[in-house]
């Protein structure tokens, strides 16, 4: 009768069997595509998966990232989740986290990335998470061009116009934040 050695724990185990234990996951993978895909359909289509999705496309950037790892990054969304809630900052809507389709489309709505001034790079203090389509329409407008859009807007439609717009906003917005949350972590 055999004997099975017994291991100290279970990453001894794994690092003297790697090569034969990664051949059978993957025969395992291979003979059950669908379970895999329904597994890996889960996870991205969870909170943290999604996340995780956002914290890799933001590794590939070529901007800078003081976010020391994933999980620094995702109690960063937890503390304006904590604010916030589920709703946008920028526009006040309810944002989600839907899949693309086949056809690469995603919604509006999705959980979105943004560098507040997108020419310095992903931190604490310059990094919101934003509708995909706030996002999108902001584009990379700096300061000074929202300043010269908002000079025009005054010149065309008054002064009082975009009061009227800085008072909704206040009421929007503002009243959902919770101000206990301080976003300069000092980089």
């Amino acid at each position: 009768m055999k004997v099975k050695k017994k291991y100290a724990s279970a990453k001894v185990y794994y690092h003297k069997n790697k090569d034969k234990l990664l051949k059978k996951t993957a025969i395992w993978r291979a003979k059950n595509k669908e379970r895999v895909s329904a597994i890996n359909f889960k996870y991205v289509n969870s909170e943290r998966g999604f996340f995780m999705g956002l914290w890799h496309d933001m590794r590939k950037s070529k901007k800078h990232n003081s976010f020391k790892d994933f999980d620094d990054f995702f109690d960063h969304w937890e503390d304006q989740k904590k604010a916030w809630g589920w709703t946008c900052p920028a526009t006040g809507i309810k944002m989600t986290m839907i899949r693309g389709s086949k056809k690469g489309k995603t919604s509006e709505t999705n959980i979105s990335r943004d560098r507040i001034l997108s020419h310095m790079g992903y931190s604490r203090k310059n990094l919101i998470f934003t509708s995909w389509q706030y996002n999108n329409n902001k584009g990379s407008m700096s300061p000074e061009e929202a300043m010269s859009f908002l000079r025009i807007v005054r010149d065309r439609y008054s002064i009082d116009y975009l009061v009227k717009i800085i008072e909704g906003d206040k009421k929007l917005h503002h009243d959902k934040c919770k101000s206990e949350y301080d976003w300069n972590d000092g980089r």
